[in-house]
């Protein structure tokens, strides 16, 4: 099973990277997130070179199932967030695994 990297693991990476404190790490990476999720806020598309892009699209209204019990149920329409990785991100991802991984 693959390793979760939480906030706290970017933290402790950029002190010891950066020669700071973990309380100022943390600061930055909070920033970070807040920016990304602020601009999401406002409609503003988030690219990152080398990375990828976020940005935000309508999901429109539809009509789901309650799968405990059957019963239809309607699914508001709801804003969303995608995310699309560059094709060096992509690249990287297949040469390090050879490609899509089995089950």
């Amino acid at each position: 099973m693959a390793a979760v990297v939480t906030r706290d693991v970017l933290a402790k990476q950029l002190a010891d990277r950066a020669e700071i404190t973990m309380s100022a790490a943390r600061d930055e990476v909070s920033w970070f997130f807040d920016t990304i999720a602020s601009s999401l806020e406002k409609g503003d598309e988030v690219r990152i070179h080398g990375f990828g892009a976020f940005k935000t699209s309508q999901r429109a209204a539809r009509i789901g199932r309650n799968p405990r019990t059957g019963e239809q149920v309607k699914v508001p329409a709801r804003r969303v967030v995608r995310f699309s990785a560059s094709t060096t991100l992509s690249s990287a991802l297949k040469s390090s695994r050879g490609g899509r991984a089995k089950r």
